[in-house]
């Protein structure tokens, strides 16, 4: 039983990498690099300097190339491309590192029906993300030189989704429990977490739209606590979040709701804290609530520092970390809660 938690475990981890090379993808501008969806043969990369040139070409095709790259030598071609066979590649070995224990412990009957259910749940999610991605990336391959906000953030939360599923499942296992994610035992965790999936969907759009580039400075946006931009309502029009790359309307709003929801989820986390550590007599309960405040702390520090690095580019490393501690904070927010719904306080 305990190689069944192992093999959970891991998933998780490749879950883990795998949202995380997603983001250096998106942020290196890799994700049209490879403009075919080839499950079966695309496996393997170009091994020779002809089949370079051909994916070259194909790529030279795209928006992105004659808007943003034009004149990329093959030796940069070749750099942003590895980004995209690496995410892709990294899916793919994540499948057969489930698939293959998979069907030895079901065979030696070590998964139980409601596991089996769970992990139907993951499948099932972990499929929709697969074909979300291709959407994307078609999304980016007409018209755009880049890939839709919008798409973007959706594939995010149904990568994130996956994550979960398994995370609950995971969780539950190891504690050999049942315990019903949704549902409100407590209401301060459960706003929490839903609130930070509306951060999560946000930050997700802000990225796509590149909405940091707009007002990389903190405490204000570049002098104004409220954009005068978003104080006009008369420039409010769907085709400024269609087009959203041509006013910068819809970036501004976004990035004012990404702060504005950072610090609600903030206090909201502090009084989190507060009830399930100082007041809460669970070791366990202690634990997570020190983990949780911990990470919150980080990630709003690090938020901060990315939104003042965006000038003129966005930066590659604080942009990844900072995906990586939403991850993580995701994470210790759902151990959180599972604590919460599965001790007696």
């Amino acid at each position: 039983m305990q190689w069944v938690k192992y093999w959970l475990f891991t998933g998780l981890i490749f879950l883990f990498f795998q949202v995380v090379i997603g983001g250096i993808t998106r942020l290196t501008g890799s994700g049209l690099s490879i403009t075919k969806w080839d499950i079966v043969t695309g496996t393997g990369p170009p091994m020779s300097e002809e089949t370079w040139i051909e994916e070259f070409e194909l790529y030279k095709k795209t928006p992105q190339y004659h808007k943003i790259n034009a004149g990329m030598s093959i030796s940069a071609f070749k750099w942003i491309y590895f980004w995209e066979y690496l995410h892709r590649l990294w899916a793919r070995t994540m499948g057969f590192v489930f698939l293959i224990p998979f069907l030895i412990f079901y065979r030696k009957k070590l998964i139980s029906n409601h596991l089996l259910r769970r992990l139907g749940v993951v499948i099932l999610l972990a499929m929709l993300a697969a074909t979300f991605g291709w959407i994307m990336v078609a999304s980016g391959l007409v018209n755009r030189p880049w890939v839709n906000a919008y798409k973007l953030s959706f594939h995010l939360c149904i990568a994130l989704s996956v994550y979960t599923a398994l995370l609950w499942t995971y969780l539950e296992y190891k504690n050999g429990t049942v315990v019903k994610m949704i549902g409100v035992t407590d209401w301060s965790s459960f706003i929490f977490l839903l609130v930070l999936w509306l951060q999560l969907f946000l930050g997700g759009i802000m990225s796509g739209m590149k909405a940091g580039l707009f007002y990389p400075s903190w405490p204000d946006m570049n002098g104004e606590f409220i954009p005068q931009l978003v104080l006009n309502m008369s420039v409010f029009d769907v085709d400024e979040w269609i087009h959203y790359d041509v006013t910068g309307l819809a970036p501004a709003v976004i990035q004012l709701l990404h702060r504005s929801t950072a610090y609600f989820l903030f206090i909201l986390g502090l009084a989190l804290f507060y009830r399930f550590h100082w007041r809460s007599q669970v070791p366990a309960l202690n634990s997570a609530a020190r983990w949780f405040m911990l990470v919150l702390i980080t990630q709003v520090i690090l938020g901060i520092i990315t939104v003042i690095m965006c000038k003129g580019n966005i930066p590659v490393m604080w942009g990844v970390l900072h995906q990586a501690g939403a991850l993580i904070l995701l994470t210790v927010t759902l151990v959180l809660r599972f604590e919460i719904k599965n001790s007696p306080f």
